[in-house]
């Protein structure tokens, strides 16, 4: 009888490390999934990401460092799971340091490579130059409205540089209007009271310069009673 109890014993005993040894393998299996799962997420956001600002013309110059590597050493595992699912357990190399901590490096410098280009391509579109004729022009009654509209425009420029938009293609063509109404305002630039030789003048000066010839005694004269004379560039050819 009490040999009896004691094979019974044992053999709840053996169930019980069996079944033990079956949930280790279950959480180390889950662990390595979830590790997977998380490089695989990451990979495949800024793939979507390079190939959304690819469709909407934005170059990003951004080659994987390794990825030949990275790549041979995914078809292995994949080769060795597929014999033996037990082997993602028991890589044949450092799965953390010599591959998944590698693929995130990857997606890391992608997003940052993807950032830069974005802002690089809105910092370019925005030339707009100093502020410091609009400064100078809200002063001015007669041009305050219009420094209002080209300020609005410069802020939402800027608002749209800050972070990669989920829908670059879309958010290329609010930037070109954008920029488009900012040309347009400084077109529109006038006022009656105040002489047409000087709003050109204020034009050219806010676009690349006013050249010397159009700095005319009516120019200077109007400047110099609005105090704004230093607030101006002019090009010598």
């Amino acid at each position: 009888m009490l040999l009896d109890r004691a094979a019974g014993l044992a053999d709840k005993i053996n169930q019980y490390q069996t079944l033990k040894k079956a949930g280790d393998e279950a959480l180390l299996f889950q662990s390595r999934a979830n590790q997977l799962k998380t490089a695989s997420e990451k990979l495949s956001s800024v793939r979507k990401a390079l190939r959304k600002m690819r469709e909407a013309g934005i170059e990003v110059d951004f080659a994987p460092s390794d990825g030949l590597t990275l790549a041979e050493r995914a078809k292995d595992l994949r080769t060795a799971m597929s014999g033996n699912p037990s082997a993602i357990n028991d890589p044949a190399l450092n799965l953390k340091y010599d591959f998944l901590d590698r693929l995130a490096s990857i997606a890391t410098a992608a997003d940052r490579m993807i950032s830069a280009s974005w802002r690089s391509h809105v910092r370019k579109r925005a030339e707009f130059g100093s502020s410091d004729i609009l400064d100078a022009l809200a002063a001015i009654p007669q041009f305050r409205p219009s420094v209002i509209r080209i300020r609005q425009c410069r802020t939402a420029v800027e608002a749209l540089g800050e972070t990669v938009p989920e829908d670059p293609k879309a958010t290329v063509l609010r930037l070109d209007a954008l920029v488009a109404e900012h040309e347009k305002s400084w077109s529109d630039l006038s006022a009656n009271d105040i002489p047409p030789s000087v709003v050109k003048f204020i034009r050219d000066a806010a676009n690349d310069g006013a050249s010397l010839t159009s700095y005319s005694d009516e120019v200077r004269h109007w400047l110099d009673k609005q105090n704004l004379v230093a607030s101006f560039r002019i090009r010598l050819k």
